[in-house]
């Protein structure tokens, strides 16, 4: 028992080792944390990857990292509020990083049993058109596909039936029929797409933040201004996303969201 205490505790201290590193150097990789602590690459990214979970540390295009001001505001007495969403934050900046064509934007949106409320959105200056508090239709967007597809039957069909399938485009899914053809397609593919239906051109591709057993609430979105085929934004984001995904989830947990 005693042993398994120390060993703790030298992993406790190896982190604040680390912490000390990234103050020293600004920036950080997983191979010179591994050099400098004499520890496997292995360990040095978990090691780095939870203080990123946590908030502590942020991870740039190149793969280093580096403190954020999380660090500052403990020794000031100040714990962010809204910790989950400052992370997520983060990690839509990132991620947005490799959306940079077409306008592209990263969204969090949540399911609050009706439609879809935009939560946290990356930094941008240009894209107007949907901004954190806005809401967008679930039957049309391919965040509330995302998350439709997951609900169980029963709630999907309670929306159905009390939703109007209001046309914005011609590309709209404009029918119950649609839309359960539309959410199987998303079963099958594991992903969710919006093809023009908002607004002429706006794409997106959206995959449901699915933690454990938990019901399905969130989903998280790429969209991009794209006058051509929803193909090019699969092929180009769709393996971000899901690591981005992967991300979030390890967060939720880390901070008990739901």
């Amino acid at each position: 028992m005693a042993q398994n205490s120390n060993a703790f505790v030298q992993t406790f201290e190896k982190g604040l080792q680390i912490l000390e590193y990234l103050v020293e150097e600004k920036t950080v990789s997983v191979t010179g944390v591994a050099k400098r602590m004499g520890i496997q690459k292995s360990a040095s990214y978990r090691f780095l990857n939870t203080l990123r979970l946590h908030g502590y540390v942020d991870k740039d295009q190149h793969n280093s990292y580096r403190l954020t001001d999380r660090l500052s505001k403990l020794g000031k007495g100040v714990v962010p509020k809204r910790e989950f969403y400052n992370i997520v934050a983060q990690f839509l900046d990132n991620l947005a990083k490799k959306n940079k064509e077409n306008n592209g934007i990263c969204n969090l949106g949540m399911w609050n049993g009706k439609e879809i409320v935009y939560m946290v959105q990356s930094a941008n200056d240009k894209y107007m058109l949907l901004t954190v508090g806005s809401t967008v239709p679930a039957y049309c967007s391919a965040l509330g596909k995302a998350v439709l597809a997951y609900l169980p039957d029963e709630a999907v069909e309670n929306y159905i039936q009390r939703t109007e399938f209001v046309t914005f485009t011609e590309s709209t899914v404009n029918s119950a029929e649609r839309l359960r053809a539309d959410l199987r397609a998303v079963r099958e593919k594991g992903y969710a797409l919006m093809d023009d239906e908002l607004y002429p051109g706006l794409k997106g591709l959206a995959l449901p933040v699915i933690n454990g057993s938990a019901p399905v609430r969130y989903a998280v979105s790429v969209t991009q201004t794209i006058y051509g085929p929803a193909s090019q934004l699969v092929e180009q984001m769709l393996k971000p996303l899901q690591e981005t995904v992967q991300d979030i989830v390890a967060c939720m947990e880390l901070h008990n969201a739901e």
